[in-house]
């Protein structure tokens, strides 16, 4: 420490100095009375360091401090929060009996004249949804500031003190970022971390209490929340087999099989992909089965693939849903569409497999359901798609078969039009087709109604032009040789003449 002191008396009257001798410049000497600045790089989190070291003295506290950057637990640094310090200073006057790290009492000091500027400002790095577990955005409400730039004092129920400083360091990383330096006195490692350890158990109470019900987008616009909550069962058309198969996967989140799956030493993670031709229904589906899981109190993430060169593969994106679920420890809902295209980086099928059926599932003690959709199963890797444990099980949404299957649809689309002895008779000729195209009969129906002037109701006769127009739409484009170009010789010479 006296070193330290010297090392800081030093650069403190470090000055420039008045050259009194000769020295080589460009080939010549350098002139008498010129001045030579010398300069040394120091990182803010040395100055921090130092400035912590003689803060430490000015409060007279014993002994002399360890001084380190501390680990993030957590991008918002909640140990350097008023919201949680205040909380477990009151959770510590509430028990008899003192925990191991117990904090009773913190402050903010001002910025010490060493630090140069650092942290002298309180000044935060954004706000955040109510548990601290996304970044706020347009429209949030009940959003907080994250924690503040600052010097912080902690006492703690054993008699021992610790100090921090939190501040904004463009040392580290391209555009930088939060970083904190803590001081406290040698041998209290043990009992600083059990510290941290209350303040993590204490962020993850509140981020359960307000993950509950929560629906969170990741990779994708945050307004699909509000689509997905809107979205009603009574949007799905699915044949009645296939929507109590899904639901049934939903008893993992049953306490029984939680205990069952404990019992064997198996992660509580269930993965279900629905298979089948696009406009099923599969993303309907999905997006019902979020709204009703949020409905019920559980927590959904709804992972969309990222665009290329973001930084971030799809499959990273749903590995921090699946990490996120074990942290909520709550029961989640994870949707993912198009689930092919999360496992197409071949570099990252080890992981993959890992994750999915290996040593590094993911275990929700509340269970976890990955509900993904694919319209290209035969893309998936055999080692996934075939293998039970990394897909459990596969689930076919596919083209309507039954003249009932159709008659729904009819209804669903057609609404308070559908007149049961205009519309019925068409049903038969609308099957082996997907749901989507339901949809798209109706609409074109109803247009060409207009188009022949009659507002009310789309006949028959409307809806069979709409069917056959959209066939034969999907017939030409599929003729690829319609498309191209002749050849020269069938084309002829410029005369005319046959070659």
């Amino acid at each position: 420490m006296k070193r330290e002191r010297r090392d800081m008396e030093s650069l403190e009257k470090f000055q420039p100095l008045q050259r009194d001798f000769p020295l080589p410049h460009n080939g010549k000497e350098t002139p008498v009375g010129e001045h030579i600045v010398l300069q040394m790089q120091v990182t803010q989190y040395e100055i921090a360091g130092r400035a912590l070291a003689g803060l430490w003295k000015e409060l007279g506290l014993p002994g002399e401090p360890l001084i380190f950057t501390t680990p993030a637990h957590h991008w918002s640094y909640p140990w350097c929060h008023p919201l949680f310090l205040d909380q477990l200073v009151e959770r510590g006057k509430r028990r008899k009996k003192a925990r191991f790290g117990q904090l009773v009492d913190w402050k903010l000091l001002e910025s010490p004249q060493s630090a140069h500027g650092i942290a002298a400002t309180p000044m935060t790095f954004g706000l955040v949804k109510p548990g601290m577990y996304q970044h706020a955005g347009l429209g949030d409400r009940g959003v907080i500031p994250t924690a503040s730039y600052g010097w912080l004092h902690y006492s703690f129920a054993s008699g021992w003190t610790a100090l921090t400083v939190f501040f904004f360091d463009p040392d580290s990383g391209e555009q930088g970022s939060p970083l904190a330096v803590t001081a406290l006195p040698s041998g209290r490692q043990d009992e600083w971390l059990a510290f941290l350890g209350q303040v993590e158990e204490l962020r993850a109470a509140i981020l359960r209490r307000e993950r509950r019900g929560c629906i969170q987008i990741i990779g994708g616009d945050a307004k699909l929340e509000s689509v997905i909550r809107e979205t009603r069962f009574e949007d799905v058309v699915l044949p009645e087999e296939t929507l109590a198969l899904v639901a049934s996967q939903h008893h993992i989140f049953d306490k029984e099989m939680l205990r069952r799956y404990a019992a064997l030493h198996v992660p509580r993670l269930r993965k279900v992909l629905l298979i089948g031709p696009p406009g099923t229904g599969k993303t309907t589906l999905l997006k019902a089965e979020g709204a009703r899981h949020a409905k019920k109190g559980g927590l959904v993430f709804y992972v969309c693939a990222p665009p290329r060169n973001r930084g971030v593969t799809s499959w990273q994106q749903l590995s921090n849903a699946l990490r996120g679920a074990v942290e909520s420890r709550l029961p989640t809902l994870v949707l993912v569409e198009d689930f092919e295209m999360f496992l197409s980086d071949p570099q990252e099928l080890q992981i993959v497999l890992n994750t999915l059926d290996g040593v590094a599932t993911p275990d929700n003690p509340a269970g976890t359901l990955l509900l993904g959709t694919s319209n290209d199963p035969e893309k998936i890797d055999p080692r996934i798609r075939d293998r039970p444990g990394r897909i459990d099980i596969l689930i076919e949404v596919g083209l309507v078969e039954s003249v009932e299957h159709a008659v729904r649809f009819l209804k669903r689309f057609l609404g308070a039009a559908y007149r049961e002895e205009e519309h019925a008779q068409l049903a038969p000729l609308l099957l082996k087709q997907p749901g989507s195209h339901f949809r798209e009969v109706c609409i074109a129906g109803a247009m060409h109604a207009l188009e022949m002037g009659r507002t009310e109701v789309a006949l028959y006769e409307d809806l069979l032009w709409a069917h056959e127009s959209i066939l034969h739409g999907r017939i030409v484009a599929s003729e690829a040789e319609r498309f191209m170009p002749s050849s020269a010789r069938k084309r002829g010479s410029f005369f005319g003449k046959q070659r």
